[in-house]
């Protein structure tokens, strides 16, 4: 651990006040939704409760762009102390946090972000083996954050999935099971390749959330956004390092630990109003948007259906008890309003 993180101007568990001095980063930007909530609510309303509740205070060192941690690197720089808190959307982290991206196993999982906040939330509740799972590299599970939906931006029309045979389709690596299947080509591009992948016809089309239509110009090169209902995913996570809980007072933990779930949830409600207001937006300025149909989903659904139980057996060498951890999903969200389309057998 850094020998600055705690730095104590009394001795813990005295009536003296002590301030502790934290590192917080990620890879990403203030840009993000995630990382401006931490950036702003979680780091100042930690500091004014621990302030006002327990006398002591608490000052954050912010490091965000990838300045202490890439995208890929949040749970190391934890483990090894460079970073007390770290931020991390778990995708660039499957070595590490493969049990914690069960969301993304099951494909068309709900598309509204509070939802999936709240299933979230009851998950790391609900399940012991999501927090036991980051134990081995000494990270704590503080929230599991959502996405914004995921959808389709192309510069062509389409209704069916049959229409995707064919075409080339921007995407993060870790998607490209969703679209072989229906002869479509993934190409392999971060998302800020994805315009002018499009404006040179390298792709028909773009896998990423409605903002992007705005945040990286995409509606300059494609004339259609359909709400594909991959869903939204709990797939952003805060992890603070077990060195550094053990090092505060328990009733600083507490609060950290409240104020992080409340994060959680202002970021599901910022995810869903973006999406709403960005698509007003677009078809205001003539872009069609459109919801994939039912029967569809139902089809692409279908064709994935094998997604689940390859996620399993991936792991199964690793002792995980995935299939427990996929039932429990899809439990709590069946409880909380929302069924999958299909039945997937696992």
């Amino acid at each position: 651990m850094l020998l600055s993180v705690v730095v104590t101007l009394g001795s813990a568990g005295t009536s003296m006040a002590d301030t502790f001095l934290l590192r917080m980063g990620g890879g990403h930007t203030t840009g993000l939704t995630y990382v401006s909530v931490f950036d702003t609510f979680f780091a100042d309303e930690v500091e004014k409760r621990v302030k006002d509740e327990t006398g002591h205070t608490i000052r954050f060192v912010k490091a965000w762009g990838g300045s202490v941690a890439k995208v890929d690197g949040g749970i190391e720089a934890v483990q090894r102390g460079t970073l007390d808190i770290g931020l991390s959307p778990i995708s660039f982290e499957q070595s590490r946090a493969a049990l914690l991206n069960y969301s993304a196993m099951l494909p068309f999982t709900t598309s509204n972000p509070v939802v999936q906040g709240r299933v979230a939330a009851r998950m790391l509740e609900e399940v012991p083996a999501l927090q036991e799972s980051m134990k081995p590299y000494q990270a704590h599970i503080l929230a599991q954050m959502v996405t914004e939906d995921y959808g389709l931006a192309t510069s062509f029309d389409w209704q069916t999935i049959d229409e995707l045979a064919g075409k080339r389709i921007a995407m993060a690596g870790t998607n490209a099971p969703l679209f072989v299947p229906l002869g479509s080509v993934p190409v392999n591009l971060g998302v800020g390749e994805h315009y002018q992948a499009m404006q040179t016809g390298l792709a028909d089309g773009s896998l990423f959330f409605i903002s992007g239509m705005e945040a990286f110009q995409l509606k300059e090169v494609a004339n259609t956004f359909t709400r594909t209902g991959f869903g939204a995913l709990s797939t952003i996570v805060a992890f603070m390092s077990e060195q550094t809980r053990a090092k505060l007072p328990a009733e600083v933990v507490a609060i950290i630990d409240d104020v992080a779930q409340e994060a959680a949830v202002i970021v599901a409600d910022k995810s869903r109003e973006r999406d709403v207001a960005v698509a007003e937006r677009l078809v205001s300025e003539g872009i069609t948007v459109r919801d994939l149909s039912d029967e569809e989903r139902a089809k692409w659904a279908t064709a994935v259906a094998n997604l689940p139980a390859e996620s399993i057996a991936g792991l199964e060498g690793r002792g995980f008890p995935t299939a427990d951890v996929l039932r429990a999903y899809i439990r709590i969200l069946s409880e909380e309003g929302y069924d999958f389309p299909i039945s997937y057998a696992f």
